[in-house]
């Protein structure tokens, strides 16, 4: 028989809330298995019954055959089920070292063994080519880096199942062509099952043997993925399911298209370069950052594109009121801009969307319409005051424009991570930014909730005529979603603007791996 983990008949349910209802699904080892769907489809919940961080309402879940229970992450570990999730888990403050043997310290006579743990952190550093040293702090290493590090630190704790939740969404092109051919090494050197959750679906399609879909809590489909079309995949995502439910590919009209912005409906009709600056950066420095200069201009938007290192979020985070900075010129509206903090920079009408949106980017326990008000709730007050009623009507009117699925006065950390970043968005809305940043702004999100945060950007460049930055790791959203880019090389940037209609993916990656101090 054939090793394999394998779910019979899950359900689970959050009060009234049917998350996952009837959910049969079988990981083999040797294969890579892609799960998809769109935000709140069951696919996190799903992986977290099958990594013991979960337990399910219904259903049985079976380890080679024979019922298991897997009551803990700690349990699913020593049965070799290992999960790397979305969100980083390993601790900033320890060290590299200390983070990859957390849990599983090398000991003698009851004493740490940390040269020894220093020596073996060195070489599955060195054998999977991440550039860090053991003994540094994890939380001084970019996102990439501590995602690959995740990753490794699962694998080298001889786990046999490999359960990954967007693995690639903080790194760029090389580090995600690195670690899919890490996950293929993997599963061909060492037998592994690897369940893959990824809202790329270029990548399902280049490493994935089999494929499921989940749609409401049920799957749509499960098929080899030789038997499908990417067309199949969008439409479950973004919602076209069979009628009669069974789960096969051929069910599914293909309807849907890829995702792509129509630029010929866009605000404007004149040449973006005859837009007004409302932005004028020249010779700036900070932190990593050394000479950089652009223009962004109303009604445009303006693409950050990079190398994670590169500077691109630390630039955001200067204009943003959060880091120090130092320039020859930096002028927003024609006068001089240089916010201290952020409530400067809120004040002044600029908007900024953080990367790490459940880091630093809303209250985890606040509700939605709270997380969205925080900035602006001097205009609900009097004299102290709340007027508690009229910010409620206000703000939840603004997120219902936004198509949220989900309780506004719930916890915002119980929505799927594409509401949670509509509803950010519906914050900037109601801070009315003639200027707004945004770093990675669909990280995390599926393709229906990509396609619908694009909309929103592009409607509020028509009309309000913003200026809007966007960082992406992403070559495909910066040539869908705006309309100039400029490239960030090792904290630099000359201020040259590339048309997007002149670039591609090749062209981009050219600009960004070509080095300007040596080229």
């Amino acid at each position: 028989m054939v090793s394999s983990l394998s779910a019979q008949h899950i359900a689970r349910r959050y009060g009234q809330n049917v998350v996952l209802n009837d959910i049969s699904f079988t990981l083999q080892r040797g294969e890579v298995h892609g799960l998809v769907g769109h935000n709140g489809a069951g696919k996190s919940t799903f992986l977290r019954i099958l990594a013991g961080a979960g337990q399910p309402d219904a259903g049985e879940l079976l380890l080679d055959g024979q019922p298991v229970t897997l009551s803990s992450p700690t349990v699913a570990l020593s049965k070799g089920i290992a999960a790397v999730y979305q969100e980083l888990s390993l601790i900033e403050n320890l060290t590299v070292a200390e983070n990859m043997f957390l849990g599983a310290e090398m000991t003698s006579i009851g004493r740490l063994r940390r040269s020894a743990m220093e020596r073996e952190a060195s070489n599955l550093l060195r054998e999977y080519s991440i550039a860090a040293d053991p003994n540094q702090r994890l939380g001084d290493l970019p996102v990439a880096q501590r995602q690959m590090i995740e990753v490794v630190t699962a694998v080298h704790r001889n786990a046999r199942y490999l359960l990954l939740d967007e693995p690639t969404t903080a790194l760029e092109a090389r580090q995600i062509e690195q670690l899919l051919a890490l996950v293929q090494r993997l599963v061909r050197e060492q037998n592994l099952g690897v369940l893959l959750i990824d809202h790329k679906l270029g990548e399902i399609f280049a490493v994935a043997d089999r494929v499921t879909a989940l749609a409401d809590g049920q799957v749509v489909f499960d098929a080899p993925i030789n038997e499908i079309q990417q067309e199949d995949v969008i439409g479950a995502i973004v919602g076209t399911t069979p009628d009669n439910g069974k789960h096969v590919a051929s069910g599914i009209t293909a309807s849907a298209r890829p995702l792509v912005v129509d630029k010929s409906k866009r605000s404007t009709n004149r040449s973006i370069s005859e837009g007004p600056e409302t932005l004028i950066v020249e010779h700036l420095s900070g932190k990593t950052l050394r000479d950089v200069s652009l223009t962004a201009r109303a009604g445009s938007v303006l693409g950050i594109y990079g190398l994670v290192g590169s500077g691109r979020t630390r630039f955001l985070r200067c204009l943003a009121g959060l880091e120090q900075f130092t320039a020859e010129r930096v002028e927003l509206l024609g006068k001089p801009y240089q916010p201290a903090n952020p409530g400067l920079a809120i004040r002044s009408r600029v908007g900024y969307l953080s990367e790490e949106r459940k880091r630093d980017g809303f209250v985890p326990q606040m509700n939605a319409i709270i997380n969205a008000s925080l900035p602006v709730l001097n205009r609900f007050s009097n004299f102290g005051i709340l007027r508690r009623g009229q910010l409620q009507e206000t703000v939840t009117n603004v997120l219902q424009q936004l198509n949220i699925h989900g309780s506004l006065e719930a916890p915002i950390t119980s929505l799927s991570g594409g509401n949670q970043q509509k509803a950010i968005f519906g914050r900037l809305m109601l801070e009315n930014p003639l200027l707004m940043l945004l770093d990675e702004p669909t990280k995390g999100v599926d393709i229906g909730a990509k396609r619908e945060i694009y909309q929103i950007v592009r409607s509020l460049v028509a009309e309000r005529n913003l200026a809007v930055i966007v960082v992406s790791s992403e070559e495909e959203e910066i040539l869908d979603l705006c309309d100039e880019a400029v490239i960030f090389h090792r904290g630099q940037c000359d201020g040259t603007v590339y048309k997007i209609d002149e670039l591609d993916v090749a062209r981009l990656r050219e600009l960004v791996w070509t080095d300007p101090v040596t080229a």
